[in-house]
Order: C-alpha cells, then sequence, then structure tokens
C-alpha cells in the first residue's frame, strides 16, 4: 500500500487515492487507530475513502467485498447495526464521488466538467456495480459498461501482468503527467489498433473505440501514422528524449496499459455516534474474489476421461512385465 502527502480536498489529478495492491485472493485488514477526541466544529465524522485499488494476484479476479469491523486476522469480527460504525448509503444512485468503482475515465468515459478527452475505449464510464448488502458490508455485483465496456473487451480483472501494451504519446513533455494512450496492443489478432489520432489542428482526437480502431502490423506502423498525422497538422514529433523538454510532446512509445489492473474505489465510513470507550481502532477488510475456473464443455470430459483411461492402462499393462536382467 502507498499513499502520498495530497489530502482529500486537494486538486483534481493530485494523487489523493492511496493506493493498494492484491497480492493473493482473500482479505486485507486497514486498521485505523481513533483519539477518543470531539470533532472539531463542522466535523461531520465522515471518513472519505479515496481507493485505487490494482490486482497484481498475476490471476483473475471477479470482485471484491468490503467490510467494517475491529480486529485482524482470525480475531477478525463485523461491526452490527446500530454501534455507531458503518458505511454512508447515498440510496438508489449514489454520485460517482459519494459511492462507486470506476476504471479511469481516460479509459471510459466523458468527464462533463473537465476538457478532456473521451476514454480511449469507451465514451462511457466501467467499473463494478456495488451493493450495499448492510451498514457495514458492501460488495461488487458484476461490471457494468456495455459493448465497449471492460467486461465486453477484457471479461474479469485482470491482473497488471495480463494487461495488452499501449503506445503513448506525451503531449506536454512532462514526465510527471499521464501520456495519452494512442494504440493498443490486440494478442488475438497480433495487430495494434488505434482509436485516437492527430487532426488537422494538431489536437488529440477520438477516432473510434473498442476494437475498432484502425490495425497495424507492428509498432513502427502506429509510430509512422502518428508522426503523419502530425506533421499535417503542424507538429514535428520526435522520440522522447532521456531528459525531458517541458512544454514539447513527443513519443512516449510502448508501455502496459497498467490503468486496465486497477480501478477507484470511492465510500464514505461513518464514525460520528461510535462510541470510543470500548473500541480504539476499528478495521476495514477488503477481499478479493478469485474468478470462477471455465466449465468446459460436456465433450471435453469425455475426452480428458478417455485420456487418463489410456494413461492409466498404459501404466498398468507396463508392471505386469518383470524387469529382464541382462
Amino acid at each position: 500500500m502507498a499513499a502520498g502527502d495530497a489530502t482529500c480536498n486537494g486538486p483534481f489529478q493530485s494523487g489523493k487515492r492511496f493506493k493498494l495492491d492484491q497480492t493473493s485472493a482473500g482479505a486485507i485488514d486497514l486498521v485505523f487507530d481513533l483519539s477518543g477526541e470531539p470533532f472539531a466544529e463542522g466535523n461531520d465524522g465522515l471518513y472519505r475513502v479515496f481507493q485505487k485499488y490494482g490486482n497484481a494476484t498475476d490471476s483473475l479476479l471477479s470482485g471484491f467485498t468490503m467490510s467494517l469491523g475491529f480486529g485482524i486476522g482470525d480475531a477478525f469480527t463485523q461491526s452490527t447495526t446500530g454501534d455507531g460504525l458503518g458505511f454512508v448509503d447515498f440510496g438508489e444512485d449514489p454520485g460517482n464521488n459519494e459511492f462507486s468503482s470506476l476504471f479511469a475515465q481516460g479509459l471510459f468515459g466523458t468527464d462533463e466538467r473537465r476538457d478532456r478527452l473521451t476514454g480511449y475505449f469507451s465514451p462511457d464510464r466501467s467499473g463494478f456495480a456495488l451493493d450495499l448488502v448492510s451498514e457495514d458490508f458492501f460488495q461488487t455485483t458484476g461490471l457494468f459498461g456495455g459493448e465497449y465496456g471492460y467486461e465486453g473487451l477484457f471479461g474479469d480483472w485482470m491482473s497488471y501482468s495480463m494487461a495488452p501494451d499501449g503506445y503513448f504519446l506525451d503531449d506536454d513533455g512532462d514526465p510527471l503527467t499521464d501520456a495519452i494512450l494512442m494504440a493498443h496492443f490486440d494478442a488475438s489478432s497480433g495487430q495494434w489498433i488505434m482509436n485516437r489520432g492527430i487532426d488537422a489542428a494538431g489536437e488529440i482526437v477520438s477516432l473510434a473505440f473498442g476494437n475498432d480502431g484502425t490495425r497495424y502490423e507492428s509498432i513502427a506502423d502506429v509510430e509512422a501514422a502518428i508522426q503523419s498525422q502530425a506533421s499535417a497538422g503542424g507538429l514535428s514529433l520526435a522520440v522522447c528524449a532521456d531528459i525531458p523538454v517541458p512544454g514539447v510532446p513527443c513519443l512516449a512509445g510502448v508501455d502496459v496499459i497498467e490503468d486496465l489492473g486497477k480501478f477507484n474505489v470511492t465510500s464514505f465510513i461513518d464514525a460520528f455516534s461510535f462510541d470510543y470507550t470500548d473500541q480504539s481502532s476499528f478495521t476495514l477488510r477488503i477481499s478479493a474474489l478469485a474468478a470462477a475456473l471455465p466449465v468446459p464443455e460436456p465433450g471435453v470430459f469425455v475426452l480428458l476421461l478417455i485420456a487418463l483411461a489410456g494413461l492409466v492402462g498404459r501404466r498398468v499393462r507396463g508392471n505386469w512385465y518383470p524387469r529382464q536382467d541382462s
């Protein structure tokens, strides 16, 4: 887990979210110590949880659960209804900044408030639907996003090691800001697909979504296409130098699309009425759910049984013959 110095009311993209990577299916317990001091005037006692949650298990995951309680490991006990500790219920249609689990807007979605590029894979948001089962427990109920959503394109929640490569353009020459994804590698076809381009005004624009973009056979072809479009728009693009040149766009090259292995989780914890005399801390338990293994077709079972029977038969027959010493 990692967290920076930013606060919850920091500016957009200031790194407010703490980053937690799941390395195996199972539970992670985060313990929050409580001071017991009365809240300052104007403090509503709500903990706003800004989290970035990643899959580093090297396997597929189907979702996650979060619960409130006390203690860790086998000694963990879940919080109970009415004990003054619980998740905030924002009703049937909570806002994304209240209760949500969403993949990066740069990949899926449209930013209605800021002048940002439409998501690379889809103009619609994609993520996990959440069900607040009780005031102390919520769980995912599947992925949403439609034809070009995460599930439609990739299936279950991928580990970082499974995410495809992308081709990136550094639009401002600043290595501290996110580079722009221009194309991605499609393993099923062995081709590169470019969903973004550069228009005649030299601006980066969306050309297609999902896997519907222009296809290229190699990275060199992708680079040539981007440079050709940039030249027509009055830009000259070269490979990014080892020492960045601020304000000068450049070709950042190939890297894994890491944001396909992680997403943002936002929730609120209400501890305003919690009795501090009995507990000096509480626990947020986060549990990843392993994806179900695919069920083979019935014919596959028959072939497997035949193969096993043949293998066993050969081994048994081999045991009937004693070793012949020379």
